[in-house]
C-alpha cells in the first residue's frame, strides 16, 4: 500500500486561488482596454440644435450710413427712401432715441450739416417724434472728403453665433449623432425673420375681441344661419370652388 497522502480540495483554499486567478486574468485586460477612449452616447450627448446653437435676445445697434458728396447739398430721392425705411424700423422697434451723427473736421462738414437737417425732416415726416431725434457730431479725418452721416438706434434683437467652422466630417457617423452645425442655419433664419424677439421668451397678451364679428356670429347662431365667414367676395373665390372634391 502506498503511503502517499491524497489531499482533497476544499472550499477554504479554493476561494483564494480563484480570486488570484481572476486578478491575474483581469489585470492585463484592464491595461488593454484603458487605452481605448470611451464614446459617450445616449442622453449624455448634447444633440439638440436649440442647445448647440441657441438664439440670444439682447440689445443691438441698427445703423444706416448716408454718404455725403462734397458738392451735393441735397438729399436725393433714393436716399430719402432709405432714410424713411430706416425711420419705420425705428418706430416699429419701440426705441426712444434715434441719433443723427454728422462729421466734423472733414472737407464736407458744411454740406453734411445741411443734409443732416434734411434727414431730420424725413424722420419727422415718417412718424419719428422730434423729441426722439438726437443730433450729434463725430471727428472725421481732414482728408475724408465723403465722410458719411450715420443714423443709429438701439433695439432688442435676436442673434445667434456664426455657423463656422465645421469641425467634423459628415461621412463619419459611427456615433449616430447630428453633425456640429446641424440646425444652425435654421436658427439663423428664425432670428432674422422674427418680428418681435421677445416672442421667443414669452407670449404676448390677448388682444381685445372683435365685437362686431362676435355679434354677427351670435345673431346667425340664434337664427340658425351659417356662422362661416363669407369669402365669395374675395379675389379668386370662384376659381377655388370644387377644389378637393
Amino acid at each position: 500500500m502506498s503511503n502517499r497522502l491524497i489531499l482533497t480540495p476544499t472550499r477554504a483554499w479554493l476561494a483564494p486561488l480563484a480570486a488570484a486567478l481572476m486578478a491575474g486574468a483581469v489585470g492585463p485586460l484592464t491595461g488593454c482596454t484603458s487605452q481605448v477612449a470611451a464614446v459617450e452616447t445616449g442622453s449624455g450627448v448634447p444633440d439638440d440644435y436649440r442647445v448647440n446653437h441657441p438664439i440670444a435676445v439682447t440689445e443691438a445697434v441698427e445703423t444706416l450710413d448716408v454718404p455725403v458728396a462734397l458738392y451735393s447739398p441735397r438729399l436725393n430721392e433714393p436716399m430719402r427712401g432709405n432714410v424713411a425705411g430706416f425711420a419705420q424700423k425705428f418706430v416699429k422697434s419701440g426705441s426712444s432715441t434715434i441719433a443723427v451723427v454728422a462729421p466734423s473736421g472733414s472737407p464736407n462738414q458744411t454740406v453734411a450739416a445741411g443734409i443732416a437737417v434734411q434727414i431730420e425732416d424725413v424722420l419727422r415726416g415718417s412718424g419719428v417724434p422730434t423729441s426722439a431725434i438726437d443730433y450729434r457730431v463725430y471727428h472725421a479725418a481732414s482728408d475724408e472728403i465723403n465722410a458719411p452721416i450715420r443714423i443709429a438706434f438701439s433695439r432688442i434683437a435676436a442673434t445667434t453665433a456664426p455657423c463656422l467652422p465645421y469641425p467634423d466630417q459628415l461621412a463619419v457617423t459611427k456615433e449616430n449623432r447630428n453633425y456640429f452645425n446641424f440646425g444652425c442655419s435654421t436658427q439663423q433664419n428664425l432670428a432674422a425673420v422674427v418680428d418681435n424677439p421677445l416672442d421667443l421668451l414669452y407670449p404676448r397678451g390677448l388682444t381685445p375681441a372683435d365685437a362686431s364679428r362676435r355679434a354677427d356670429v351670435l345673431q346667425k347662431y340664434r337664427t340658425a344661419g351659417s356662422t362661416a365667414t363669407d369669402h365669395s367676395a374675395e379675389t379668386g373665390g370662384a376659381i377655388a370652388q370644387g377644389v378637393g372634391k
